[in-house]
């Protein structure tokens, strides 16, 4: 379990090193954690459109942050899911996304071949092969671009996002996705994942040589 005083401590000594937020994504959000969200609100997300959050992952947004500081650019507020669209149109997508994390999602190991298609590199793939998948056609929902029982968590940029596994058999897995659907697996669990991100920031020394790298790219 995650606890609120230790992360924000975590995250106030990076923002102190990186005070200009110079590092990529990070004045996004600035290594702040918006408030908590409820865990009734919660709860009643997941009646209604019958899916189930992890655990680990509902401790962390309804008792130390609801999104805000993360990877990138940072974390998706679970409280603007049920928010509406500005159109009917864009409200009928928002409302088909929700309805679609119920549905299960379903991987295949991608092949050498497929790697050109989904635009990563040959070398990236043929280092670790068993950690790239793409969804079953049946799976994806092209109008808004994602597959289903699949929660989008945060942003990379540039067309890629990380997200949990809500719905099948890797349920509360997390991978990041690219535009083109291809899934690369990052962790287990979320708290595998954001742990891992907090162990990065709270290491000063490979923090320092992140922060020293980006400052050389601004200032070239």
């Amino acid at each position: 379990m995650f606890q609120k005083e230790e992360v924000e401590r975590i995250l106030d000594q990076a923002r102190r090193m990186d005070s200009q937020f110079e590092i990529h994504g990070v004045s996004e959000h600035q290594y702040k954690l918006k408030p908590p969200v409820d865990l009734t609100f919660v709860r009643e997300v997941e009646k209604k459109y019958q899916f189930f959050l992890p655990k680990d992952y509902v401790q962390f947004i309804t008792e130390v942050g609801d999104g805000g500081a993360g990877p990138s650019y940072g974390m998706y507020q679970f409280r603007n899911l049920t928010r509406k669209g500005k159109t009917p149109k864009t409200e009928r997508l928002y409302e088909e996304f929700r309805r679609n994390l119920a549905k299960e999602l379903r991987l295949r190991p991608l092949e050498l071949e497929d790697v050109e298609y989904f635009c990563f590199s040959e070398e990236e793939y043929k280092q670790n092969p068993e950690k790239f998948f793409a969804a079953s056609s049946e799976c994806y929902n092209t109008d808004m671009n994602i597959e289903n029982g699949f929660l989008p968590l945060g942003s990379y940029g540039c067309g890629t996002e990380y997200g949990v596994v809500v719905t099948g058999e890797k349920h509360g897995q997390v991978f990041r996705v690219n535009i083109e659907g291809c899934y690369e697996w990052e962790a287990d669990s979320f708290q595998a994942f954001y742990q891992n991100w907090l162990d990065f920031i709270s290491d000063t020394e490979q923090f320092q040589k992140e922060l020293d790298m980006w400052r050389g790219i601004r200032n070239r």
